[in-house]
């Protein structure tokens, strides 16, 4: 009787674990350009940023969890270094206070710190890690 119980509670948490399993994006290959404007392209990789949840980048669009591209038409679609608004790919990216959404710039500068040469390596427009 204590074995049956046993395999039934392992069979129940296996069944109500499948669904967020599933859930889970598959993750692409590194090497994804993520350029819109034309200007100093960026090479990202996934692997370097394992340590991040996926809703960190991917934020919940309509309140569902949304893990197409950035620049997905009618997301962050609108290139080009002057637009302001919350669909500008380049504001995605570089856009420092977001109350809402963090960009990668934002992020690399809390990882940062106060450490000059990091924030050099990790948020510079030239010689850094995302425009060599």
């Amino acid at each position: 009787m204590r074995k049956l119980l046993i395999v039934g509670i392992f069979c129940m948490l296996a069944v109500l674990a499948l669904p967020a399993i599933a859930a889970q994006p598959e993750v692409p290959a590194d090497g994804i350009k993520m350029t819109k404007s034309g200007k100093k392209e960026v090479t990202f990789n996934h692997s370097t940023h394992k340590e991040e949840a996926c809703g960190t980048c991917h934020h919940p669009v309509d309140g569902k969890e949304d893990y197409r591209p950035c620049g997905t038409e009618g997301c962050h679609d609108i290139t080009g270094t002057k637009d302001k608004s919350v669909r500008s790919y380049n504001q995605a990216m570089h856009k420092k206070k977001d109350n809402q959404h963090q960009s990668c710039v934002s992020c690399h500068e809390k990882i940062a710190g106060d450490d000059k040469d990091k924030k050099k390596e990790l948020t510079a427009c030239a010689k850094s890690k995302c425009h060599p």
